[in-house]
């Protein structure tokens, strides 16, 4: 009995520790990426000044606290081709449906990007195709959309449950006349594994890389969420991530604080074609 019970303790922490995962996310050729994402965003402003500033902002149809919020539903899908002889295949991306909460079209319906992949790297984007879209708005639709891929290019690692890595990216928000640079922290921690999709945790730091004396700037964030990796796919299939960042801008006789929550909430069907 004492044996038994020995081994069961032995086997115990190799049931819950011993698992482990080859984190590398990818783009597969001749497969299908299904996406939607929900991004929301919410904006409140805090104005703190004499009683003659602020009446003269109520006076301009300013309220204090300023309040907006929006929300982004976009669909698209993702195809890759057949592997070529040089290691790469064909991509296209189609938009199938991008509203907010408007009922605004943010991207027309059938707008179509193409490229190229390979499986070692992020796809690179050559051009769009979108009738009545004007070349600068195409422009920055094909650099937003591939600015989407640094997110994903995160390093390859075999990772056990309960380790983690972190990931730094450098990003500008622009302030008034100037310019606030920040460093967005982001760290996945490996969780669990059921049915080949491992999950993690995420946590986001936000801080201020150089503070602006002209304004007297600080700005602060943090965030929280979760991801869903296929093991077999090498690709993710679901991720959420809630973010808050708060700015304060200070001045001898007036000062502002801004808040930003916002929501990402993303699903992938990944399918073979």
């Amino acid at each position: 009995m004492k044996n038994i019970c020995l081994f069961v303790l032995l086997l115990f922490p190799s049931m819950f520790f011993g698992q482990s995962v080859d984190f590398k996310i990818q783009y597969q050729p001749q497969t299908k990426y299904s996406q939607k994402v929900e991004q929301s965003i919410e904006n409140t402003l805090y104005y703190s000044a004499s009683d003659t500033i602020l009446e003269k902002l109520k006076n301009n149809g300013i309220q204090n606290p300023t309040i907006t919020k929006n929300v982004s539903n976009i669909e698209s899908v993702f195809k890759a081709g057949k592997l070529k002889s040089d290691g790469t295949f064909p991509i296209t991306i189609e938009f199938l449906k991008s509203v907010n909460s408007d009922n605004k079209v943010l991207i027309p319906n059938g707008t179509l990007i193409y490229g190229k992949g390979t499986v070692s790297k992020m796809p690179q984007l050559d051009s769009i195709v979108s009738d009545g879209m004007e070349d600068t708005f195409k422009k920055s639709i094909l650099n937003t959309v591939q600015s989407t891929f640094s997110q994903l290019d995160l390093p390859q690692k075999t990772l056990k449950i309960g380790e983690s890595f972190s990931q730094e990216t450098p990003f500008t928000i622009p302030i008034a006349t100037a310019s606030m640079e920040m460093i967005l922290t982001t760290t996945y921690t490996f969780v669990s594994v059921v049915n080949n999709t491992a999950n993690f945790d995420i946590s986001i730091v936000y801080k201020m890389k150089v503070s602006i004396e002209k304004y007297n700037v600080k700005g602060s964030g943090t965030g929280k969420g979760k991801m869903n990796y296929d093991t077999v796919n090498h690709f993710p299939t679901k991720y959420d991530l809630d973010t808050e960042m708060i700015f304060d801008m200070k001045q001898e006789a007036f000062s502002l604080q801004a808040k930003t929550k916002s929501g990402f909430y993303q699903t992938i069907e990944i399918s073979k074609s």
